[in-house]
């Protein structure tokens, strides 16, 4: 370790205020984000091309009454950060950009070029008198929809319309997608382009926002609820041309029951958008993995006093851990044939779906969604083991 390495910050590492006590600081190339505390902030404001570690040291004990050792400023630049991209000149053991992890099989429809071209048309539509007026017009069309054809919705056949179900909700999730990208792009953050994937083996759409954590709270948030908004003013536009131009009562009611499925949306125990937006009510952008050491947290002899948002964290970890170890029981105890007899009720599923005058229901692929879901649990669970295991053994 060489106390007079002057260390320089990297052209593409950018800063941003966080919270009160936090900053996120940015690798624009490698799309790095990471949280740093102030304290680590005022160290590395310090860095100027010119200073030593030795000398900034000296100059962050001065200033802070502090005793900081060269060791640990060290192993915090060139160990802990570095991989981040934070140090010119330095590029070994750069991390890449990976994925999420929780995300399979993703690829890229719409790419960012064409999105760039169409998000600013829309940024009209979050300018606050606009989009209040706009969320009171489209719900008073979507009600008023299922209001005057109720009948119709109640004995609603999904079966016959299965074809133009999954379009119209192709169309609706696009328009979801756009709604988050059109939004960031509208508070002056970066968008990727709009792709699909698996995630627990649905298939989701998904826009690369994730440039939006540089942004204050309150906007974050707005992001996370403009593809819900987007996808409420499509099926309301949907709903109108039905109506009063193509007089077809179902393609209303359908783009109706699309409109109400956006909802689900608002779950927080699943990827989706309203994990998110818990994620950033309490500021954690890994809120699982935050959750989960919370509860954990319990059984350590060494306890901090909690805030509010570690309350809020140990509620939601122990919610979703109680959901899975349920979902586990069930499955296991309750209903094992599911999983036993898994292969032959699948094969049994898609043989029904393309077989004219075949019995076919959603409830019987809402079963089928139970083990699925189990195997997919069983095989993150059995790589994150050996993960780890490999890990361990790289260190020792």
């Amino acid at each position: 370790m060489d106390d007079h390495l002057i260390p320089k910050i990297a052209g593409n590492i950018e800063f941003t205020n966080f919270s009160k006590s936090e900053y996120l600081l940015h690798d624009t190339i490698q799309n790095h984000y990471v949280k740093i505390s102030n304290e680590v902030y005022d160290l590395l404001c310090l860095i100027d091309g010119k200073k030593s570690i030795h000398d900034i040291i000296i100059a962050y004990n001065n200033e802070y009454d502090l005793e900081l050792t060269e060791e640990f400023v060290h192993d915090l630049l060139y160990k802990k950060l570095q991989p981040y991209g934070l140090l010119e000149g330095e590029n070994e053991n750069l991390k890449k950009y990976k994925k999420p992890g929780y995300l399979n099989l993703s690829f890229i429809i719409f790419n960012e070029n064409l999105l760039k071209k169409i998000t600013p048309f829309f940024g009209f539509l979050f300018k606050s008198k606009i989009s209040i007026c706009v969320i009171i017009l489209c719900i008073g069309i979507i009600g008023s929809c299922l209001y005057y054809h109720f009948d119709l919705y109640s004995s609603f056949n999904l079966r016959n319309s299965l074809i133009y179900f999954f379009i119209l909700m192709a169309m609706s999730t696009t328009f979801h997608e756009i709604g988050h990208a059109s939004s960031a792009n509208y508070f002056g953050a970066k968008h990727g382009g709009i792709g699909g994937g698996f995630y627990l083996f649905t298939p989701v759409y998904y826009a690369d926002v994730t440039d939006v954590w540089r942004l204050p709270k309150k906007q974050r948030i707005v992001v996370n609820l403009a593809g819900m908004y987007f996808e409420l003013i499509f099926c309301s536009l949907i709903v109108v041309f039905a109506t009063l131009i193509l007089k077809n009562s179902f393609l209303a009611v359908l783009a109706s029951i699309v409109c109400i499925k956006t909802l689900n949306n608002l779950n927080p125990f699943l990827r989706s958008d309203g994990y998110w937006i818990f994620s950033d009510i309490i500021n954690k952008p890994n809120l699982m993995s935050h959750a989960g050491k919370k509860v954990l947290s319990i059984f350590s002899k060494k306890q901090k006093k909690w805030k509010g948002e570690d309350f809020l964290l140990f509620f939601y970890g122990l919610i979703s851990y109680s959901i899975i170890l349920l979902f586990v029981y069930y499955v296991i105890i309750k209903n094992p044939n599911s999983i036993l007899l898994f292969p032959k009720n699948l094969y049994i599923f898609f043989k029904n779906l393309f077989t004219r005058g075949a019995e076919f229901s959603f409830s019987e692929f809402a079963q089928l969604l139970v083990p699925m879901l189990f195997f997919y649990l069983l095989f993150n669970f059995i790589k994150g083991f050996i993960i780890s295991k490999k890990d361990k053994l790289s260190k020792s």
